[in-house]
Formats: C-alpha cells, sequence, structure tokens
C-alpha cells in the first residue's frame, strides 16, 4: 500500500498546541537554570517576570521576522499568544515545584 492511500488526519490549530508545549518546556528550563546560576544575581531576582518577558518577546521577534524576512511564513498572533501562554505554564510550574521541595 502507498502512502497516498493513507488516511490524513488533522487536527485544528494543532500547532498552538506544539508552540504551548514547547514554551512551557523553554520557560522551565530557563527559569531553573536562571535561579540557579550563581555568576548574575540579577537573573535570580524577579525571575518569575524576567523570563516571561523574555520568552514573549523572543516569541514575537520570531513571529515578526517570519512575517517580514520568508515568502512562505505569516506572523500569526495567535502562535505569540500560545508562547506566551506556554511560558507562563512553564514557569507557575516551576516555581510551584520548586515550593514543594
Amino acid at each position: 500500500m502507498s502512502h497516498r492511500h493513507v488516511p490524513r488526519v488533522t487536527i485544528p490549530q494543532f500547532d498552538k498546541v506544539v508552540h504551548f508545549t514547547l514554551y512551557f518546556i523553554l520557560a522551565v528550563l530557563t527559569w531553573y537554570g536562571w535561579t540557579r546560576q550563581k555568576n548574575f544575581p540579577a537573573l535570580r531576582a524577579n525571575t518569575f517576570i524576567k523570563v516571561i518577558l523574555v520568552l514573549a518577546l523572543y516569541g514575537l521577534a520570531i513571529e515578526i521576522m517570519q512575517g517580514t524576512l520568508t515568502p512562505d511564513r505569516s506572523f500569526d498572533l495567535w502562535d505569540e499568544l500560545a508562547n506566551t501562554t506556554g511560558a507562563v505554564g512553564g514557569v507557575w510550574l516551576a516555581k510551584i515545584l520548586v515550593k514543594l521541595r
């Protein structure tokens, strides 16, 4: 059987789930790294807000570049919202897990 005969399954807006998940993981790792490092004490202050802000701006920059620098990609505000929401969720979970330890 050829792959052309296999039915395709599409999940509407699945890419938003992927954006959320990747930024969630990135936020957890960034928050953990920033709170554990010793060389830049300023990163440890207000880490919750800083990680969210940095990742939101990073996601926005990528979306802007997609919309302006590539011919086949476009800016998607919903992708940026999924990125930011994932970052908030990831930092929130990381902070809770550390408090539970």
